[in-house]
């Protein structure tokens, strides 16, 4: 049921990128984020995002896993980047933008919409009557988790076009509604582009390193480049401590979650039938228990910790994290010289 959740996962395998010390990928996406901040200054230069996609591409190959594993665990995110990011075009960033087209003003009669509001409400409360049809087929259908997206999308859709109705409920009803001018800029194209494809590249470069990178090597990795601010007495190796715990406990709490859906479902509840309040009565029955599972589970490890003697300020050594290889350092320097010679270009 939680497969397609990527937090905190690990894809065991023995690629280069497995192979690499998790400072490496740390540091590389550091130099990323970096890289994408100074590409940003310089307008329609498309090349250091063409290059970023490039590694992209090659790091996914060279992990070793499946494009379509990891395309379970971004596509609701890709859909709500693109959502979030449309709203762009129609917005310049200042008075002064650059305009590259217009569309509208589009004179829509006020009439025309409100009835097509109605027929649309009319269909869709028939189809919402018809799911509870005891048919076979229907029921199938309802069970689909592309059509409860859609049916989500449609029952949102209405709840727009009903908060219309309610705006414009003063208007006459033969008049017009302009929609437009919708202005869309070049510095809305560009910005569009690059929080779309920098937010896209940078999540999937982290989630290639929670995938080839154990939890507890990639917080000795952290805990490495952070040891110079112990010098500033920050507590580096307190923070190391619960960042592992929490990566380390959340596939744990999932299984939880997932054992406790086993067992009501057993007991004849019902989590994807029913009205909305049956729903919630069902899901509030797994509350008490998780969180009195989660305390349980907090509990034996603080006294696992404690029966091995285990102090924060101790000296610790380190069981993956070794000297950087030849190959950390070659994808270190063949990261950085490519990406300074994309800026220039």
């Amino acid at each position: 049921m939680f497969d397609a959740l990527p937090i905190g996962t690990y894809y065991p395998g023995n690629s280069l990128l497995h192979r690499l010390q998790s400072r490496t990928k740390l540091l590389v996406i550091f130099w990323l984020a970096i890289f994408f901040i100074l590409a940003n200054h310089h307008f329609w230069h498309f090349a250091p995002y063409i290059l970023a996609a490039g590694l992209l591409v090659v790091s996914i190959a060279l992990s070793r896993i499946s494009p379509r594993f990891l395309w379970r665990r971004m596509w609701l995110l890709i859909v709500l980047v693109i959502i979030g990011v449309i709203p762009t075009l129609f917005f310049p960033t200042d008075q002064g933008g650059k305009v590259l087209t217009t569309l509208g003003p589009f004179p829509v009669s006020l009439n025309v919409l409100r009835l097509s509001i109605v027929v649309y409400s009319a269909l869709l409360l028939c189809l919402l009557f018809s799911l509870h049809l005891p048919f076979q087929s229907i029921q199938t259908l309802r069970r689909k988790s592309w059509f409860r997206i859609l049916r989500f999308m449609l029952i949102l859709l209405e709840i727009v076009a009903l908060i219309f109705l309610w705006v414009t409920r003063r208007q006459p009803l033969h008049g017009n509604l302009p929609l437009g001018p919708l202005v869309i800029t070049y510095d809305g194209v560009w910005i569009e582009i690059t929080l779309f494809v920098v937010f896209l590249i940078l999540y999937t470069f982290s989630l290639l390193l929670t995938l080839t990178t154990s939890p507890i090597a990639l917080i000795e990795g952290l805990t490495i480049l952070l040891t110079p601010l112990r010098k500033l007495r920050l507590p580096v190796d307190d923070f190391a401590l619960m960042l592992l715990i929490a990566l380390r406990f959340i596939p744990t709490l999932l299984e939880e979650v997932e054992l406790l859906l086993k067992a009501q479902m057993a007991r004849g509840a019902s989590f994807t039938h029913g009205s909305l309040r049956e729903r919630l009565q069902s899901l509030t029955s797994l509350f008490l228990p998780f969180i009195e599972g989660t305390l349980r589970r907090a509990a034996d490890l603080a006294t696992a910790l404690e029966a091995r003697g285990y102090e924060v300020e101790e000296h610790k050594t380190f069981l993956h994290e070794t000297g950087f290889g030849i190959a950390d350092y070659t994808v270190m320097i063949a990261v950085a010289i490519i990406t300074l010679v994309t800026l220039f270009i």
